[in-house]
């Protein structure tokens, strides 16, 4: 993808979470330092404590782009189902999805972006 069609694209970034406020702090501030900042940050929040949700308000307030926080009550582990509300709550182009205890590489949106093309799925490790 050249460099003209990677700034085009709207990137949906879900971050996964559940109760590590101090995780997700360090990953969110990682995101504010990418090349190329997403669309959106979606936290997919699997039924965090009220800490959680404190910390994303804060962090909200002074953020670059917008944070759409969506949470739902906790009945166990429900990654999967909470990754679907995630997505459905996305309005970018191009989806990337993240655990809240990672902390991104300043190019890391940048490289998924070069790496994207009709047919395949990135996948990082």
């Amino acid at each position: 993808m050249s460099p003209e069609e990677i700034k085009q694209h709207r990137v949906s970034l879900i971050v996964s979470t559940y109760n590590r406020p101090d995780a997700l702090r360090v990953c969110l501030d990682s995101v504010k330092h990418q090349t190329i900042l997403p669309y959106e940050v979606i936290i997919g929040d699997d039924g965090s404590r009220s800490e959680t949700a404190d910390t994303i308000k804060e962090i909200s307030r002074n953020f670059p782009v917008p944070i759409k926080h969506v949470w739902h009550e906790d009945n166990g582990f429900q990654l999967a189902m909470m990754r679907n509300k995630s997505v459905a709550a996305s309005s970018g182009d191009y989806i990337i999805e993240v655990d809240g205890d990672v902390f991104l590489h300043p190019k890391f949106i940048e490289d998924h972006l070069r790496e994207a093309a009709p047919g395949i799925y990135v996948k990082g490790g």
